[in-house]
């Protein structure tokens, strides 16, 4: 009996464990252990809420991958995912955040892209997970200029730059809103 008590007790922990936290932050171990997942939140200063009709790509150096965004109840379509799936692979995903899922080993990571809505200017400040900031001035379209593009610092291969299959969170970006009333800050690196 009491060996049983102890099977049951193992079990229940490891159960417990396998759906805890790791995988580079913020839950969603499963998920995450099995797939290379690319996280993003895009807020407006002003009001710290998501800018709706902004659009996140993951650059190569062969093009731009698309970001899904995250809403409430996702249609099924490859530029939404449901807010469930997107806590199980980071926990405190919102509404508006971004999430790129199966992030291939061997693509040539050249940066972030910003499609920013009207209304915005092409400044934004970037606020990576380790809270290193870096103002922006992004391009009107897509490009893989290494100043022009947000996380540069990390460029090169996938799985030599980000490592084993996990959560790759790329912090915060703040787009600037075209308001004298929030004016931008000084910008980083200007895109030629």
């Amino acid at each position: 009996m009491k060996r049983l008590s102890i099977a049951l007790g193992l079990t229940a922990l490891a159960v417990l464990l396998h759906g805890c936290g790791g995988g580079g932050g913020g839950g969603g171990a499963g998920i995450v252990a099995t797939e290379r997942v690319a996280f993003v939140r895009v807020v407006d200063p002003a009001t710290g809420n998501p800018v709706s009709g902004a659009e996140i790509y993951f650059m190569t150096d062969t093009g731009p991958i698309a970001f899904a965004r995250v809403v409430s109840t996702a249609s099924g379509g490859p530029a939404e995912i449901s807010l469930s799936v997107a806590r199980a692979i980071k926990s405190d995903a919102r509404v508006g955040d971004f999430i790129l899922r199966n992030v291939g080993d061997n693509l040539v990571f050249r940066g972030l892209w910003v499609k920013r809505p009207a209304g915005y200017t092409a400044v934004v400040r970037h606020t990576n997970a380790q809270n290193i900031k870096r103002v922006i001035q992004t391009p009107d379209s897509a490009t893989t200029v290494a100043a022009c593009l947000v996380a540069s610092n990390q460029a090169g291969v996938v799985k030599t730059v980000f490592g084993a299959p996990k959560l790759i969170d790329f912090g915060v970006i703040e787009i600037f809103p075209n308001n004298p009333q929030v004016p931008p800050p000084p910008v980083d690196d200007v895109c030629p």
